[in-house]
């Protein structure tokens, strides 16, 4: 009997499934790409729980009529692809045959749709992928689908959804991200009967992108172009005083498709090069609009990743743009002055892997992501990059019993590092590194004493949020009180910090409640790693936003005081996150330099 078998059709759109429809945002995604293609201008979208129990999209596009209907829900069945060549040259979000379909095969699910030309609309009820209904209705042009009982039949899919808050996120993002690179369209999302996201069109993409990112944005986004023939990349970037600690403010997309390119990432990054601290990512929303030719978005069945035929040229490009812009349209304490010069590297020196400025012609081969980073930033630091080691280095060599209470401050260099000495070696200190460690300590004394009331604000302090930040806060704002900061929501993009840690009493903590939210919006402080300590973690965000940041100067009695304060803390050696505090060189290293000795 032979061993190979032709798979059953439920089998084969099951599987089809597992491609393409991981978790209830994947629903969401699908459908919302097929109401746009279909020329919609108002799409609404409904989700109840974690989105198993319910989606409902409805839009006002074109429709289809009962034949349409019939060969929509069949696998392979598009409009949008005629022969070999379009796969070439794809101007739509979704052509994949199998989405509706894969969709269909595990739920319960009515499709609901009306040509303007006809008198009334057809509907369609699936089971598992059999059709078991059809009907006739009256309803406006446009199409409704819902997708209730997702997984029902794959329970092993559900199993490994992630809690409700958190596939509600995954919604949020995916509705922000179509909201952003389509501005001329209207999106609302309700999820358990509260309206989310609410969007009208706008005549611009700056006032989207304020909608979308949060009103504390508003006016302060600055706009980037750059193009050549083939290619024009333009877009939004934040001040570098919006940096977050993760990289889910970059927002990119190719021809209007959301994207998750490292490349793309990396090349915005490489635009705030020099503007921002270490560990710190800029928050910005890329725009590339290329000729379909020239990428392949069919490398991942979701179309999360794409191809380009020339990364080198299209990277120098988007690197160049935000640089800049960011020279040109950055002033005040939140980033560099306006005008100031920003050293140009490898990404603008015109050579074979990038585009020239001025019309150029892009490069004649193709490089991947890591061979960008490693012409921009060397071979060794790109390695670094692309192990997540980049500032992981060694830690600083003393003897046991280490203390800095027999150092003295000489300087400061760069408003960054505070210089000391002994009578044998120059140390230099990281201000932000040691104050954050200053921090931390003194937040984990009041939080293992069990204090953990706060400080009460005279007057609380409002942060303008997103709706994924909103929604990230409301998961979390029991854990962010059991540190000390005592938060609640002040209507639905808002909200009110009450009080604060005694360390805190006199410090402004707006990015440290941001970095929070952000960092559960990344996924950490989840509390549920092996031997993870979620207070402690949190702690730590927090003393790093609320720590001085590199390029403040101290004066010599502010970086006296920091010295003095670390010889309190029993002269740690790190911050929180495992990062040395210093560097020291000795007097025999120096004098090797100089040639004072062999």
């Amino acid at each position: 009997m032979s061993r190979i078998k032709i798979l059953s059709p439920e089998l084969i759109n099951q599987i089809a499934a597992g491609e393409v429809i991981e978790r209830p945002a994947s629903v969401v995604k699908e459908l919302v790409e097929n109401a746009i293609d279909a020329g919609a201008k108002s799409v609404s979208i409904e989700v109840k729980g974690n989105g198993c129990e319910l989606i409902r999209v409805s839009d006002d596009g074109s429709g289809m009529d009962g034949a349409e209907l019939e060969t929509a829900i069949l696998r392979h069945a598009t409009s949008k692809i005629a022969g070999v060549d379009d796969l070439f040259a794809i101007r739509t979000l979704g052509f994949r045959g199998e989405a509706l379909p894969s969709i269909l095969s595990v739920s319960r699910s009515m499709i609901a749709t009306r040509q303007a030309t006809s008198e009334h609309g057809n509907t369609i009820d699936v089971e598992g992928g059999a059709v078991v209904k059809r009907s006739m209705k009256g309803m406006p042009p446009g199409t409704t689908i819902e997708v209730s009982d997702l997984f029902y039949n794959t329970p092993a899919r559900r199993k490994f959804l992630k809690t409700a808050a958190t596939e509600q996120r995954n919604v949020i993002d995916v509705i922000s991200r179509y909201g952003l690179a389509y501005p001329s369209l209207r999106f609302s999302l309700d999820i358990d009967g509260r309206v989310v996201l609410n969007l009208p069109a706008h005549l611009n993409q700056e006032d989207r992108t304020t909608a979308v990112l949060g009103r504390k944005l508003s006016g302060r986004m600055i706009p980037f172009r750059r193009e050549m023939p083939g290619i024009i990349v333009h877009g939004l970037a934040a001040p570098p005083g919006e940096a977050r600690q993760n990289r889910t403010g970059i927002h990119v997309f190719v021809n209007r498709r959301s994207v998750k390119d490292a490349m793309l990432g990396a090349a915005v990054i490489e635009g705030y090069h020099g503007m921002l601290m270490k560990g710190r990512y800029p928050l910005a929303a890329l725009f590339v609009d290329i000729d379909p030719a020239e990428v392949d978005v069919n490398v991942h069945p979701s179309k999360a990743e794409v191809r380009f035929r020339h990364a080198g040229a299209v990277f120098g490009l988007v690197a160049s743009a935000v640089r800049g812009a960011l020279a040109l349209g950055t002033t005040g304490p939140e980033g560099i002055p306006a005008g100031l010069s920003v050293p140009l590297h490898a990404a603008d020196s015109g050579t074979e892997v990038h585009a020239g400025y001025g019309g150029g012609t892009l490069s004649s081969r193709s490089l991947d992501a890591g061979e960008v980073l490693s012409v921009v930033y060397g071979p060794r630091a790109a390695a670094r990059m692309q192990t997540g080691n980049l500032f992981n280095e060694a830690l600083p060599e003393g003897q046991d019993g280490f203390s800095f209470a027999g150092l003295s401050v000489v300087g400061i260099l760069h408003a960054t590092y505070v210089l000391l000495q002994d009578e044998s070696a120059l140390y230099i200190l990281d201000q932000h590194a040691a104050h954050e460690r200053i921090t931390y300590e003194r937040l984990m004394r009041v939080h293992a004493s069990g204090s953990h009331a706060g400080q009460q604000l005279l007057t609380p302090m409002v942060l303008e949020v997103s709706a994924q930040e909103f929604n990230a806060f409301t998961e979390a704002s029991d854990a962010i009180g059991e540190i000390g900061i005592r938060c609640e929501p002040f209507g639905d993009s808002a909200i009110a910090v009450r009080s604060v840690p005694q360390p805190l009493a006199d410090k402004d903590i707006r990015e440290a409640v941001y970095g929070l939210i952000h960092a559960l919006m990344e996924g950490g402080h989840r509390g549920d790693k092996v031997g993870g300590d979620r207070a402690g973690e949190m702690l730590a965000t927090v003393a790093c936003h609320a720590s001085i940041r590199a390029g403040k100067a101290l004066t010599l009695r502010e970086a006296e005081h920091l010295l003095e304060s670390l010889v309190e803390e029993g002269s740690p050696r790190t911050c929180p996150h495992g990062r040395p505090l210093f560097r020291k060189i000795t007097i025999q290293e120096i004098e090797r330099w100089l040639g004072r000795r062999t």
